[in-house]
């Protein structure tokens, strides 16, 4: 027989090894309120433990800087985060002689960091994974969970970080506890938000809106996406050179000219165009995020004076972020943020909406959507998008704001789209 003990505990000793500090993307505050937040819903939906397997949910707790690697990202390998009442336990692949370890335990405020042990039973052979799901009953008994109600990650825009078949093993491994949907906890941690996020959102979001107004002083008739890019991207480091903020230049941009018949729909690779006279621009993101959160902020502009057709529809959509912006208040639902743009929408004329949404919340596991059938309250600490989108031969019309909800309305958290659509005139 294996001693499972030696295997789990042969690299501890590089938890403590001495290494250069490389920081953390959260003060230590700030992981036990969201463990604090957390614990209390586990109490409300009466949980044992919050059982998390998959990166957009795990990264939440342990930090985005630490090194391993999660379940969906890299199959072969398995992470869990593992919150008890009185708990926080980190479950991972050490990596050769404990590398991992080391980094982990300098990057992240999890109390107890543990190895994930390699597959040596025979019983599960073959298997491409190199970890085994068999140790996961006796981590399980370590932490008194074998009779427990454990909480997953079963809900609607969840990953569960692990196969489907690995799970329903699980369940016949695991015959006095309850594998059960930890969801509502989960979308309830990614709804609300806490101040830090809140504040890290907006620092994103001016970003993103300042590097968005940079394109009027960049964009030019005669060179190409590639060059206008670049030059973007020169401006975004001059200013921004802190290592907490990230740009990404490419991505998400939509050209139309119906005139010269020569458009650059939607695409997500950097190409050669040449930007023209009678070109209508649009990003449908920044590009631009803060320590992990995004600035997701969208703009619309036009080369040459913009005919009548352009400023119609760019007024259109400004005026359904303002209508929706309007409705944006705590006690509001998302459906009647989602109606304010539809009244706004046959005010101008247009036919119903038969598919889509209009906005959205920080993350998608938060199930904040602007649909007309998505009835969540909105709550302060919520944030909200407004992002009415119409495209058409004349452009791509996206304008996205950001707002936070508060006890009595809305904030904004940047400068809000302009009026007009900015013209490029040179």
């Amino acid at each position: 027989m294996f001693d499972y003990d030696a295997l789990a505990h042969a690299h501890d000793e590089w938890l403590e090894y001495p290494s250069y500090d490389p920081g953390h993307d959260m003060p230590y505050e700030e992981y036990r309120l969201r463990c604090a937040r957390a614990r209390a819903l586990m109490e409300q939906y009466h949980l044992d433990a919050l059982v998390i397997t998959s990166s957009a949910v795990g990264w939440w707790f342990t930090s985005l800087h630490e090194p391993h690697e999660w379940h969906d990202r890299c199959q072969a390998r398995a992470t869990w985060f593992i919150l008890t009442h009185d708990g926080d336990y980190l479950y991972m692949p050490p990596t050769a002689a404990g590398e991992h370890f080391n980094t982990t335990r300098r990057s992240t405020w999890v109390s107890e960091i543990r190895a994930i042990v390699e597959r040596v039973d025979p019983a599960e052979q073959p298997r491409a994974e190199i970890w085994g799901l068999w140790q996961i009953p006796r981590i399980c008994a370590d932490l008194n969970l074998n009779h427990a109600r454990l909480g997953f990650e079963l809900g609607d825009c969840m990953t569960l970080g692990m196969s489907v078949n690995d799970f329903l093993r699980l369940r016949d491994m695991l015959p006095h506890a309850q594998l059960v949907d930890g969801s509502p906890i989960i979308r309830r941690l990614m709804q609300v938000h806490t101040p830090l996020e809140i504040e890290r959102v907006r620092l994103a979001c001016e970003a993103g809106v300042w590097i968005h107004e940079q394109t009027p002083h960049v964009l030019r008739p005669g060179i190409t996406e590639r060059e206008f890019v670049t030059r973007l991207a020169e401006r975004f480091a001059e200013r921004y050179g802190a290592a907490a903020y990230r740009y990404d230049p490419a991505g998400a941009w939509d050209v139309r000219n119906p005139d010269r018949d020569d458009s650059a729909i939607f695409h997500a690779v950097l190409t050669d165009r040449v930007f023209q006279p009678g070109d209508t621009v649009a990003r449908c993101l920044s590009g631009v995020s803060y320590a992990g959160y995004w600035g997701d902020v969208d703009r619309v502009w036009h080369i040459g004076k913009p005919p009548a057709q352009v400023e119609h529809w760019y007024r259109i959509t400004w005026e359904c972020v303002r209508a929706m912006e309007e409705a944006v208040r705590p006690g509001a639902r998302c459906s009647d943020v989602y109606a304010a743009c539809a009244r706004m929408e046959r005010r101008f004329g247009l036919p119903e909406r038969v598919a889509g949404r209009v906005g959205h919340g920080l993350f998608n596991t938060g199930g904040i959507s602007v649909h007309p059938d998505c009835h969540l309250v909105l709550e302060p600490g919520m944030i909200v998008s407004c992002e009415p989108m119409f495209a058409n031969a004349w452009g791509w019309f996206d304008l996205e704001d950001q707002f936070v909800v508060t006890a009595t309305g809305c904030e904004p958290l940047h400068r809000r789209a302009p009026e007009t659509i900015p013209a490029i005139l040179s």
